[in-house]
């Protein structure tokens, strides 16, 4: 993956409004600390799998529905939204399987 292009995050639930904002501001911080260029956007349950996005990050109930059907190349599934070491762990594995 070519690092001058930003990768294009979703952060992704329900209705796409608490926690995906929450999601959204977690993965901008992690990604910034980390030195790589994103895009991060929010979207509900309906949009999100039809969005072109690099990865999409998501609970464990939506991430099963969107690997079936999704655009995105990664599905980050989160169990716990308050632990940011899961967070940062399962993002970062998925930004180095997009050979970032």
């Amino acid at each position: 993956m070519n690092q001058k292009q930003p990768i294009r995050v979703v952060a992704a639930c329900g209705l796409g409004t608490g926690t995906a904002l929450y999601l959204k501001m977690t993965v901008e911080e992690i990604l910034k600390k980390a030195g790589i260029p994103a895009v991060v956007e929010t979207a509900d349950a309906t949009l999100a799998p039809t969005m072109n996005a690099d990865i999409i990050v998501t609970g464990p109930d939506l991430a099963e529905m969107f690997s079936r059907r999704a655009k995105a190349r990664e599905i980050v599934s989160i169990s716990n939204y308050g632990n940011k070491a899961e967070i940062q762990e399962k993002l970062l594995a998925a930004v180095q399987r997009l050979g970032g």
